[in-house]
């Protein structure tokens, strides 16, 4: 077939480039030729890379891993055809062609990469940040003024300062000045907290009469969707790169989102008649200011003579629990090796975990830089402490499962799998190389019931590990 004839499914002209399963597999031969099972590790691989160890270990199991072999011999059966790769014994290797395919998707990479280190700059931070609260205050305060909204109009020049502030965060990144940069974004929150206090005063004695359309409420929800991401933004950048005057922003952008919430108290007020309650969403919004600026100011103060700020408490709630979830599948990665066989002492255990996490014969990952940014080594060391420590794995020269470290195993694989509790290892090693050949083909699904009685003799001789 012509490599510039369409193929099957091929999209429009100008529509966007389709670089799927075939050019995952040109990249993977990039550097050299492959066998179908190294092809088929360097696929399931990635497994690893997003924390789902458990699962790329039962993916190694005979009948998924067969499965995972089908489609890859049907895909390279259609590369051969087009002239992309050629078959040597039981490698495959790339032709002129197909390194010329290879590198469309390669030179995309490099482009992203290179995209997204400078997205995961402090300094671009800044300036997205500056270009969104120009955007939200040229929202809010329009609209405070023209319904009264105290609360709106109040978040609006909180809004307008955070964009000075973002100048300033610039400037401290640029010139190395960020300890000032930051002391000047507590200033700013007091002096805009205070403001914000006796303006729900003079509310009190003062009332004004609120005005409130669906305008106000469109403002309020772009307002709070945009300061959300913006809140991730700066956080996720501030504690990548040891930031605290990110940090500083981002709890700004997190005070906006709870002040979008307040506000919107305030204008339904409006609408039955109710300005008294709007001055005390006032007042809130002024005291959580003030609460956030004092924190931080105490935070400057106790480390100011530190190298760097301690933002162990500023860390972002999901991603912990990510990391979490990542070292639970990873122990049980290390618990099912043993369980197989694969490893026999610590040693080789120390060794397997650490191989697991090299991933720099990944061109695809070479090229966004992200085999270089796993940083999964301490995830490996801190596992393996675990298992040891919490009385799964015992032995040092002859490693063995406990009965502890067995019956999580067995509770990790139905939860994950939904598949019955197996009583003993026997029956547990038929099960899964069982259930998981049914699951891999066409989607059906776990078995509704298992033969608990079943003899050795009665088994599939398909079902015995070959691992």
């Amino acid at each position: 077939m012509d490599a510039s004839s369409p193929t099957k499914g091929s999209r429009k002209k100008g529509r966007g480039k389709d670089y799927g399963q075939r050019y995952e597999l040109a990249t993977a031969l990039y550097d050299g030729p492959r066998t179908a099972e190294q092809l088929s590790e360097h696929l399931r691989g990635y497994l690893k890379l997003i924390g789902l160890f458990a699962v790329y270990a039962r993916m190694q199991s005979t009948q998924p891993r067969e499965h995972l072999l089908e489609v890859i011999h049907a895909a390279l059966h259609e590369m051969i055809e087009e002239g992309w790769v050629i078959r040597d014994g039981d490698q495959y290797l790339l032709t002129e062609k197909g390194r010329e395919e290879a590198e469309k998707p390669l030179s995309e990479f490099r482009r992203t990469r290179a995209l997204l280190a400078r997205v995961a700059m402090p300094s671009t931070v800044s300036k997205v940040s500056l270009m969104v609260h120009l955007f939200l205050a040229a929202i809010k305060l329009p609209i405070g003024w023209i319904s009264g909204s105290v609360g709106l109009i109040n978040d609006g020049v909180d809004t307008l300062l955070d964009a000075f502030s973002s100048m300033l965060v610039f400037a401290g990144i640029k010139y190395q000045m960020e300890r000032l940069a930051n002391v000047v974004l507590v200033l700013l929150m007091l002096g805009t907290g205070s403001y914000a206090l006796f303006e729900a005063g003079r509310r009190f004695f003062v009332p004004v009469q609120l005005e409130a359309d669906w305008v106000a409420y469109v403002a309020i929800l772009v307002s709070a969707i945009f300061c959300g991401l913006l809140w991730a933004y700066q956080r996720l950048i501030g504690l990548e790169s040891g930031n605290m005057a990110l940090i500083t922003q981002s709890i700004d952008s997190r005070n906006h989102v709870v002040v979008a919430a307040s506000v919107t108290v305030g204008l339904i007020a409006a609408a039955f008649q109710m300005p008294l309650l709007d001055t005390i969403v006032g007042a809130f919004v002024a005291a959580l200011i003030l609460k956030s600026a004092v924190e931080i100011g105490f935070e400057l103060v106790r480390n100011w003579n530190e190298e760097t700020f301690d933002l162990s408490s500023y860390k972002v709630g999901l991603l912990e629990r990510y990391k979490t979830f990542r070292q639970d599948q990873f122990c049980e990665w290390i618990l099912f090796s043993v369980y197989q066989g694969h490893v026999r002492t610590r040693d080789e255990l120390e060794r397997s975990a650490f191989d697991s996490l090299n991933f720099e014969a990944n061109r695809t990952l070479q090229e966004l830089g992200l085999s270089e940014r796993t940083n999964l080594e301490a995830l490996a060391a801190r596992a393996i402490d675990m298992v040891f420590s919490r009385g799964w794995i015992e032995g040092d020269e002859g490693i063995r499962l406990t009965e502890a470290g067995f019956e999580h195993l067995s509770t990790a694989m139905r939860g994950m799998w939904l598949r019955p509790y197996s009583p003993s290892p026997e029956k547990m090693r038929a099960d899964t190389a069982h259930f998981l050949g049914r699951v891999a083909h066409a989607g059906r699904g776990p078995q509704r019931r298992f033969r608990r009685g079943q003899s050795n003799s009665e088994k599939d001789p398909r079902l015995t590990d070959e691992d």
